[in-house]
């Protein structure tokens, strides 16, 4: 893994604190204190952990790489990120979206990197990070929680269990309440563009509707079965009739996300189509992958040469899952 110590933890299983009653927040500090006196533009929001922020609308905003890559379609320019955001070549991490890095600066690239002296140094008004379990703004380090929530409200978007349009609607609420145009030309383009998308992806999965599909992440000393319901881009696609092969005992204790399950006894899940983790931390499952895992070799999927890039963290706007459900469409399209 190049960003957590195991995929249980890359795959969002952690997450600890929990949060209280609901907190007033104003942008430019905690209820306790006064609201700025400026004249900006104002707003009010209310978060997944029932925090409503008020006040002054922030413009100096500090964001996770899921949040920034799906605030930045709709227009919202964050002044730094945290979370993957480039790979080990130096390329753009695909969860980093549209953002353009020469433009933001980066608080960290892996877990547990959050550089808070940094990130006060850029003034922020505003801290938003997605939440995947028990509330946990995601990779914020659980020793720095506390006090990068004292310097900067925040706003936390809840993600587990839902469908990718859920999310995107979550987004454009956050960005319209930011101050963005969420029906601007290129945004109801763009909405287009997926519906259109969307429709032919479930013509696909009507003429494949006789496949059964497992969702795979590999390490090399052992891999995990994913749950489909837990994951917008797969609960979507399931929503949409794709039969998937659900793990007999994920982990409760991790939210449910994924059973490990070791090489020598995958073969316990038949499927017809095998939809693996692309991102950069997972070993790659393509052709050329995993040739030395007899196990592998031998799944019906792999011999019949079913098998699909999964990104489970696809930026939550319709720009950016379009292309996915392009891609999944393509592939399901040459199955029937």
């Amino acid at each position: 893994m190049h960003n957590l110590p195991t995929l249980s933890r890359r795959g969002f299983l952690a997450g600890t604190a929990a949060a209280g009653a609901m907190t007033l927040l104003s942008a430019c500090g905690y209820a306790e204190d006064k609201p700025s006196g400026g004249g900006g533009a104002t707003w009010t929001f209310t978060d997944d952990r029932g925090r409503k922020l008020e006040g002054e609308r922030p413009t100096r905003i500090v964001a996770q790489v899921t949040a920034a890559a799906a605030l930045w379609d709709y227009g919202i320019r964050p002044v730094g990120v945290f979370g993957p955001s480039k790979l080990a070549d130096g390329k753009p991490d695909p969860q980093v979206g549209g953002v353009d890095l020469t433009t933001v600066t980066s608080l960290g690239n892996v877990w547990n990197e959050f550089n808070f002296d940094k990130f006060v140094s850029l003034n922020p008004q505003l801290l938003v990070s997605v939440i995947y379990l028990k509330q946990q703004m995601w990779y914020v380090p659980d020793t720095q929680a506390d006090k990068v929530d004292k310097a900067a409200p925040s706003v936390g978007i809840g993600l587990q269990g839902i469908a990718m349009p859920e999310g995107i609607t979550k987004f454009a609420a956050l960005a319209k309440a930011l101050g963005a145009d969420v029906e601007a030309p290129a945004i109801r383009q763009a909405r287009t563009g997926f519906e259109q998308a969307d429709a032919a992806l479930g013509e696909a999965i009507k003429k494949t509707s006789g496949l059964k599909v497992l969702l795979l992440s590999a390490q090399k000393d052992t891999c995990y079965v994913a749950n489909a319901a837990a994951f917008a881009t797969s609960k979507h696609y399931q929503n949409k009739g794709m039969k998937f092969v659900a793990p007999e005992n994920p982990d409760a204790s991790q939210g449910g996300y994924y059973e490990q399950v070791s090489w020598e006894n995958i073969g316990k899940y038949e499927a017809d189509v095998i939809m693996y983790d692309s991102r950069g931390g997972s070993l790659s499952l393509g052709p050329d992958g995993l040739g030395g895992v007899p196990t592998w070799q031998r799944l019906p999927a792999v011999k019949a040469g079913r098998l699909i890039p999964w990104n489970n963290e696809t930026p939550f706007s319709y720009q950016r899952f379009t292309p996915e459900l392009a891609s999944l469409t393509g592939a399901l399209n040459r199955f029937a």
